[in-house]
């Protein structure tokens, strides 16, 4: 029994398979898709290159590219000018629905969420230029991380933000909401004058005011107790984690397969060299990559990658210089994701095996069941994995072109600006080579310059020439001027001598639609295989104008994919033709029963989808999803339903006359019962008020009493201190009397002496 693969033997063998596969190394094909694009870009490199004489022509014809320009519309339009590229078909019965809910799911994953038409786009275009294109379809796991920041969020909002899986908050603030701090202080001014307004009421003698006070106080120290709201400030990352299918594009130099594969199903070896960021490898799940060095700098270097992107950036070869990267977690290093074929379990049968290499490391082992990728070619080759490209077609006409024009534009400005003699000394030079209408050329005699004889060219002739390589070249590609719209001499010729050219041309575009519609199905197969094998979850998706919810696990037992490729642009007027005269004919075949509503429907949807229109369910009702019409009754079954509805109406009549006088009485009772109600209810609260009022007043002759009572005792009060006072005032006279009574009395007897002292002297 053979012994289990160590690691060191694993790497051993992942490294000879790379170097030993396609693509690794810049070889043949390397050079040859290097030169494609060299030509597609227009640059006068390689065998474009102008002589090296200053004044020569270094025009380049741009064969390659407006042929493959004016290919890419009508291909973009076979594939992605309807609803679905691909269709599902059962594989057993019952299986319909499921069948075509598969359908419409997948083109939406593939044209919504992968950005579907410029996938379609870059593929193509690839295989047109560089022979093959690829696409890795695989499912994603890789997580995302964003940054996300929130102001002013209440308590609520920062709940519900922190009981989200995908949301971790890494900074948070919080301060008084201004807006409740604001209502809570009027709110506390209110009821501040509500308590004044009910005090001063009380000391009135107000009762109900006096109940208010507590009931007021209570609601103050509730809102003085309860805390203020507060806001919040939160930065968070969201983390979204999962897994989706995910489709993209493969650089042609960026893809590895076996030097003897015939197909990606078949090859014992077939890998992806990219370069991925510390940040990438880590959101993909790998650990320990911070110390992986990348080693491959044959890759960094690759002439084929360089020249496609220096065409705008002169600096190209430097876009995988880490020096420049002072994050340290954008630095890229070269990844392999290797698909090989080996016994690495040691039971003598060679499994496929994913093996991820980063630098010296293994970063992931693992057991697969295929290749993870599509690839599609416009001109297969037999027995080969690499076809042949448009532009490998269209190269050596656009050399000859180029030569051609060159030599043409040369000859005008050597018969514009033609080559003279000059005897030495005998010519003022300056004249002579300055060229102006009408100028004068000074010499000393007659003879001393003149224009050299050289051969003129044939212009008439290099001009057909250039005619005839233009049918050279549509005879190499299939693809005419008639196709692309540019000749105006076609306009000259016969309908049908036009269309016959157009068709011929359509056929081979045809011829590589249907090339690529292998791929197409391929695709479309992994991503069925991908959804049904790893979504767990039920998606809901809108699929034609309906939320419908897909659960992918249920396709288990598979669909036969069907490719729907449309046609060119000279073929569509045949093609609408061609429907409305079998609509024509649908419109006697429903009279006569040769032709069903179902019929007439499918032709009325293919034309729509001919003149350009994806949804033809917004021109025409299919009558499938229409409810069956109900079959003609009886004319003795009708004179019975007629019959039975007249017994039937005078049956309702008497009854619906009967509940109407029902009701008319129940109505009457109700209105008399209504009175009654109401007379009672006024009744009731006449009575209430009236009781109402004698508790008033009874509590208004007590309040008058008391009043009167308290008024009785403070005038009581207030004449027994008069009172007092008067007496205790008349006391004090009295005391103050006697104290001046002897002094009087004395005063009286002194005042009589001295009266009678004055008679007696007088006498």
């Amino acid at each position: 029994m053979a012994k289990r693969m160590t690691e060191d033997e694993l790497r051993a063998l992942t490294d000879s398979e790379m170097r030993l596969a396609v693509g690794y190394w810049s070889g043949k094909l390397a050079n040859q898709r290097m030169k494609a694009m060299v030509y597609y870009l227009g640059e006068a490199k390689l065998d474009l290159s102008p002589p090296e004489v200053d004044g020569r022509s270094s025009v380049v014809s741009p064969d390659v590219r407006n042929t493959i320009e004016s290919m890419l519309p009508q291909l973009m339009v076979k594939f992605c000018g309807g609803d679905t590229v691909v269709e599902f078909e059962p594989t057993k019965q019952g299986d319909e629905e499921m069948a075509e809910q598969a359908t419409d799911y997948l083109n939406y994953l593939l044209f919504v969420r992968n950005h579907g038409e410029r996938v379609v786009y870059n593929w193509m275009k690839d295989a047109l230029l560089s022979k093959n294109g690829i696409v890795k379809v695989w499912w994603d796991t890789r997580w995302d991380e964003t940054r996300e920041e929130y102001e002013g969020l209440h308590d609520v909002e920062l709940a519900q933000l922190m009981d989200d899986e995908e949301v971790e908050v890494t900074e948070q603030k919080s301060y008084p909401d201004e807006e409740d701090a604001e209502q809570r202080m009027k709110a506390l001014e209110k009821l501040q004058e509500q308590l004044d307004q009910a005090l001063d009421a009380a000391q009135q003698g107000n009762q109900q005011a006096a109940q208010a006070i507590p009931q007021i106080q209570g609601q103050m120290q509730q809102i003085q107790a309860t805390p203020p709201k507060m806001l919040w400030d939160v930065v968070c990352k969201r983390v979204k984690k999962g897994g989706r299918v995910r489709v993209e594009n493969v650089p042609p130099e960026e893809f590895l397969i076996s030097r003897k594969a015939k197909s990606i199903e078949d090859a014992s070896f077939v890998g992806h060299r990219v370069a991925r960021t510390i940040s990438e490898l880590k959101s993909m799940g790998y650990k320990n990559v911070d110390d992986i060095t990348s080693d491959d700098q044959a890759a960094s270097l690759n002439m084929e990658r360089i020249e496609r992107l220096s065409w705008d950036d002169e600096m190209a070869y430097l876009q995988m210089d880490n020096v420049q990267s002072m994050d340290t977690s954008q630095r890229q290093i070269w990844v392999t994701e290797c698909y090989l074929r080996c016994d690495y379990d040691g039971d003598g049968i060679a499994e496929l095996r994913k093996v991820v290499r980063a630098g010296n490391q293994i970063l992931e082992n693992e057991v697969c069941d295929v290749a993870p990728f599509v690839s599609i070619t416009p001109v297969p080759m037999p027995h080969k994995f690499f076809g042949l490209s448009v532009a490998d077609l269209a190269l050596e006409g656009q050399r000859i072109n180029t030569i051609l024009l060159r030599n043409q534009l040369d000859n005008n400005n050597l018969e514009v600006n033609g080559r003279y003699f000059a005897v030495e000394g005998q010519v003022n030079l300056d004249d002579l080579l300055t060229s102006r209408p009408g100028g004068v050329v000074r010499m000393k005699s007659a003879g001393m310059a003149g224009r050299l004889d050289q051969g003129a060219g044939n212009s008439g002739l290099n001009l057909q020439m250039m005619e005839y390589m233009k049918g050279f070249q549509e005879d190499s590609t299939g693809w005419t001027r008639y196709n692309q719209g540019s000749d105006g001499d076609s306009l000259n010729q016969t309908a049908t001598g036009v269309n016959q050219i157009v068709n011929r041309a359509d056929m081979r575009l045809d011829l590589i639609a249907r090339n690529y519609a292998d791929g197409f199905r391929e695709l479309f197969r992994l991503m069925l295989k991908l959804c049904s094998q790893y979504q767990q979850t039920e998606d809901m998706v809108k699929l034609r104008g309906k939320w419908v919810p897909v659960s992918p696990r249920e396709w288990r037992r598979g669909f036969n994919a069907t490719i729907n490729v449309g046609l060119g642009t000279g073929s569509k007027d045949q093609l609408v033709q061609q429907l409305m005269m079998i609509g024509q004919q649908q419109t006697l075949g429903l009279q006569i029963g040769t032709a069903t509503p179902k019929n007439v429907y499918e032709t009325q949807a293919q034309l729509t989808k001919a003149v350009g229109f994806k949804s033809p369910d917004k021109f025409f009702v299919d009558p499938s999803t229409q409810p069956p019409k109900p079959p003609q009754p009886d004319p003795a079954q009708i004179q019975a339903q007629v019959e039975t509805m007249k017994a039937q109406l005078k049956a309702q009549t008497d009854q619906q006359s009967k509940a109407a006088e029902l009701q008319l009485e129940r109505e009457r009772m109700a209105m008399q019962a209504e009175v009654d109600r109401n007379r009672q209810e006024a009744e009731a609260q006449q009575q209430q008020l009236k009781m109402s009022m004698e508790r008033e007043l009874e509590q208004f002759k007590v309040q008058a009493q008391m009043q009167l009572a308290e008024l009785k005792a403070r005038l009581e009060q207030e004449t027994a201190l008069q009172v007092a006072h008067m007496n205790n005032e008349a006391k004090l006279i009295a005391a103050q009397m006697q104290a001046k009574a002897p002094a009087t009395q004395e005063m009286d007897n002194a005042a009589d002496a001295a009266l009678g002292d004055d008679v007696g002297t007088g006498s």
